[in-house]
């Protein structure tokens, strides 16, 4: 039925409580294949067939191989608190041992191969040139204000930056807006720079078969910044403001780029640098990635947060 089992951990032992795939090390003369076939038997009762290497890496001192099996059997607990035979998805839900962290994600998002980026600050590293025009924007009516309150509170959305700073100075945030977006335009004459390990990313993945969009608040220049930094090569199709859907957290934007692109939801994954972004993914039923590089949000609502760009290689590949 596509499920994996996965056991718990008994009291007393090493990761008491937490999941892990059943195995064990190695006696002299085995092979991996006839160690997993006796673990299984000995811990779980479990009879398997077509035994297969999956993947290996160490961890530690300590190398791990992994393998799958077929059973038509239910296992019988003997050392463990308990089992569960499991989607890869719903992985993502369990607490593992370290060791069997990397494997465990791998299969949840084994499945993906179509990814949904947002633009700033998780494709090209536009906010510090957002916060100089927010800077000087404020400074046009003689607000002064710092370049890291600005990207504080730019980290939420421009338009919760312009009413938090207006509300304060007396100064219409619609004035905020025009003076910013006025101010941005020169800065993004320049162009943008990537975020770092984004153009390595996007690559790998793309030669890997992997196709990449961008859900963006930001209208259809964000193609030509990226044809700029030489990534607009990569992508396969936009979704933005010029769209008129409902904005992020909302579930539109990438409903429609699944409708636009016939693509199933279970392979798709939303990667934003903002929790709004991955809560978008969630409410469209989607994986969702957290890239939150500055370590910002470590409770954002997401499948998983991580702090380098380059940990999406691994993960999809």
């Amino acid at each position: 039925e596509g499920r994996i089992l996965i056991c718990q951990r008994g009291e007393g032992r090493n990761n008491a409580h937490l999941w892990e795939f059943p195995g064990g090390k190695r006696e002299a003369g085995e092979d991996a294949a006839q160690c997993l076939i006796r673990e299984l038997q000995e811990e779980l009762h479990l009879p398997v067939t077509d035994v297969q290497e999956v993947d290996a890496w160490p961890h530690g001192e300590i190398r791990f191989t992994f393998l799958s099996a077929k059973t038509d059997a239910q296992p019988v607990l003997t050392e463990h608190e308990a089992a569960r035979f499991v989607f890869p998805r719903e992985m993502l839900d369990y607490d593992f041992c370290p060791a069997d962290i990397p494997m465990a994600r791998k299969l949840a998002f084994a499945k993906v191969r179509h990814v949904f980026w947002d633009f700033d600050g998780t494709l090209l590293d536009s906010y510090p040139a957002m916060v100089r025009a927010f800077v000087a924007a404020a400074a046009d009516y003689g607000i002064a204000i710092t370049p890291e309150r600005t990207l504080t509170l730019m980290k939420e959305n421009l338009r919760y930056c312009c009413e938090v700073v207006g509300g304060e100075s007396g100064v219409e945030p619609d004035a905020l807006v025009k003076a910013f977006r006025r101010h941005e335009q020169g800065e993004l004459q320049k162009g943008l720079p990537p975020v770092d390990g984004i153009p390595q990313v996007l690559k790998d993945l793309y030669d890997r078969g992997i196709r990449h969009y961008v859900a963006t608040h930001r209208d259809l220049q964000c193609r030509d910044l990226l044809a700029m930094a030489g990534l607009d090569k990569y992508f396969t199709g936009y979704v933005t403001s010029e769209d008129k859907l409902p904005r992020k957290p909302a579930p539109d934007m990438l409903q429609h780029l699944m409708a636009r692109y016939n693509l199933p939801p279970e392979e798709c994954l939303m990667v934003g640098d903002r929790p709004l972004d991955t809560e978008a993914g969630v409410n469209a039923g989607v994986l969702s990635v957290l890239l939150d590089m500055e370590d910002r949000f470590p409770a954002g609502r997401c499948d998983l947060r991580i702090l380098a760009a380059e940990k999406l290689i691994d993960l999809l590949t």
